[in-house]
């Protein structure tokens, strides 16, 4: 049992985190685009969840684990704010929308638009960087494990919605809005720190062999 702990707590948290989103956005109003008119606090919730779950399973001293923290703040926040970004040029609509394309060149607009096709996966390679700076990075296997689960939830969630008839259209707005997104994001992530600790493991044989 406590060897799948680390796993089974992933599930659970990434369920937790979607859950918690999805309770903001029915707490203010599933309605139209009112939950894009606020902050949701199920991010920096749901963001520090994640890593209180991810120092249970990587060890490192406190200062190097106090640089780890910090800089997965940085990059969190990096990520947010230019993910944030793209999404809104994505789906503005509206009178915004008109003085937006007035206002922003063409070639600018589309360039921030695209961007989310390199933001998505940089998410797990942003992650696993982190994780190789302070020695802890899985096998590269998990990085494309990881990269493959982001990538695949997006269609995954988009049928998972249409199957079940959600309310609101299944398409890329309301796997976000329902949270629906954010479990196999979580998870997928999550699975380089699962990869990590079975380097480790493997890793502890082979040093008592030596010694």
């Amino acid at each position: 049992m406590k060897a799948k702990l680390p796993i089974i707590s992933l599930i659970i948290l990434s369920l937790l985190a979607g859950l918690i989103w999805r309770l903001e956005v029915e707490y203010h109003g599933w309605t139209g685009l009112i939950w894009i008119s606020y902050f949701h606090l199920a991010i920096p919730i749901g963001f520090g969840l994640f890593l209180l779950w991810a120092n249970c399973f990587i060890a490192l001293s406190l200062v190097k684990r106090i640089l780890l923290n910090a800089i997965t703040v940085i990059f969190g926040i990096l990520l947010y704010d230019v993910l944030a970004t793209s999404l809104t040029y994505i789906f503005i609509g509206g009178p915004s929308a008109f003085i937006l394309h007035m206002s922003t060149p063409k070639w600018l607009l589309n360039l921030i638009r695209f961007s989310i096709f390199l933001i998505i996966p940089s998410i797990p390679i942003g992650t696993y960087l982190i994780l190789k700076i302070f020695k802890k990075a899985p096998h590269w296997k998990f990085l494309i494990l990881a990269m493959l689960g982001i990538i695949i939830s997006i269609p995954l969630s988009v049928l998972i919605l249409d199957l079940i008839n959600h309310k609101g259209n299944a398409d890329l707005i309301h796997i976000i809005k329902s949270g629906m997104l954010i479990p196999f994001w979580v998870f997928s992530l999550g699975l380089l720190i699962i990869g990590q600790r079975a380097k480790e493991q493997k890793s502890v044989p082979k040093k008592l062999e030596y010694e």
